[in-house]
């Protein structure tokens, strides 16, 4: 990519008013301040107009349509593109940003329109592939809903608008990532959400057990390990038999009470030692929440603040629940990943335990995380695997390798 650069008085300039914004926006998240919020306008006008001199912005990513914290976090990261733009150096790379390029150059509309073609051209292919894409985000709304009879294309536009929207995350996140075996991951992700591509998935799904990566993660000697969102103990079941039973201790959360009897009934016909349940919900802070049952899969249970929910569930910050020494953390929790891993930052800043954390429970986990991650401990070696099908990307895994591991 070729940008016009930055003089450095301008550059100086823009960094100042980034970092006055940052300021700013710690500030209002205490409390609210119009000066402030003013303020904070002021400085998205001034960097837009400036970077805009380099990079079309509005044609690209929608600045308008960002949040403040978005176009934060935004503006560094153009920054540094403008700084070290990225130049491929493979196939795999080139088509990344081939893929970028598409984005950059389409309005949200005409992607929109690019994916509903694309659905047009697999009911013409694929009748049941056709009926089986509709129907799941009907049985699993966490991805918006879909129904062309009635003309509702939500999910479209949700996918549309975080392409749009975070083009410069999904840059920053292939670059970020450890291996090109993640970054075709991604970009096979992308590419599905952009054109229904139906081809690149099939090439990228893992030859190992769900977030069990034994070139990532290749034992669990003295492990502590903490499965968030265990289900009936179908996960743990994998661990132990990819590893063994060398851990010292497996701590369990599941908020279903059908699904924890099911969970005791596994492990005592496993016979594994040392394991832990508890009942409970992870999140930033402690609350009492309702546990929302899906109907259609019992591993999709949701906790909300909706009193009609029949079982009350206590949630609980992980950094004050556990006293261990966590060595590994694995999270698959329908859309809760965010939240919990915000009560689990002390532990993951002091300890820097192993991570899977499934980031495909809704269209911004997959950039969103690994930027929350990095930010507690930047040190991290990040991976991406899937472990799904080919027709709507889900099952797939940040891993996070502390260094020397």
């Amino acid at each position: 990519m070729i940008y016009q650069k930055l003089d450095e008085q301008t550059l100086q300039a823009v960094l100042d008013i980034l970092e006055t914004m940052g300021e700013a926006l710690a500030h209002l998240q205490i409390r609210e301040d119009a000066a402030l919020r003013q303020a904070v306008q002021n400085g998205r006008l001034e960097v837009t107009a400036a970077l805009e001199k380099s990079v079309p912005l509005e044609q690209r990513i929608h600045v308008s349509q960002l949040t403040d914290e978005d176009w934060l976090r935004t503006a560094y990261f153009l920054l540094s593109e403008l700084s070290n733009p990225f130049c491929p150096r493979n196939f795999v790379d080139r088509e990344f940003l081939t893929l970028l390029e598409y984005v950059w150059s389409h309005s949200e509309k005409e992607l929109v329109d690019t994916m509903k073609s694309s659905m047009a051209r697999l009911k013409r292919i694929s009748q049941d592939g056709y009926r089986n894409f509709v129907r799941y985000f009907a049985r699993f709304p966490l991805w918006g809903t879909l129904d062309p009879v009635r003309k509702d294309f939500t999910t479209l536009e949700l996918r549309a608008a975080v392409l749009k929207q975070h083009s410069y995350d999904f840059l920053w996140l292939y670059c970020r990532l450890e291996d090109y075996f993640s970054r075709r991951t991604l970009l096979a992700i992308l590419k599905n959400w952009a054109l229904l591509d139906l081809v690149d998935l099939q090439t990228v799904k893992s030859i190992f057990p769900d977030y069990w990566e034994l070139d990532i993660f290749p034992d669990n000697k003295d492990d502590f390990f903490v499965d968030v969102g265990a289900y009936n103990g179908d996960s743990i079941e994998k661990y132990a038999a990819a590893y063994g039973t060398g851990y010292r201790k497996i701590y369990a959360y599941e908020i279903s009470p059908d699904t924890c009897q099911q969970f005791l009934q596994r492990i005592t016909t496993l016979g594994l030692h040392d394991v832990t349940l508890r009942q409970k919900g992870l999140g930033r802070v402690q609350s009492e929440m309702f546990l929302n049952s899906n109907t259609a899969d019992s591993s999709a249970n949701q906790l909300s603040q909706n009193e009609n929910g029949q079982t009350r569930v206590m949630v609980v910050p992980l950094d004050e629940d556990l006293e261990d020494e966590i060595t590994f953390l694995k999270m698959d929790i329908e859309g809760a990943e965010q939240d919990a891993l915000l009560g689990s930052e002390r532990i993951i800043r002091s300890l820097h335990p192993k991570l899977a954390i499934c980031t495909y429970h809704g269209y911004e986990d997959i950039w969103k995380i690994p930027v929350m991650i990095d930010r507690m401990y930047p040190d991290y070696q990040f991976y991406l695997r899937y472990y799904g099908g080919n027709l709507i990307p889900t099952e797939f895994v940040l891993l996070c390798k502390p260094p020397n591991s």
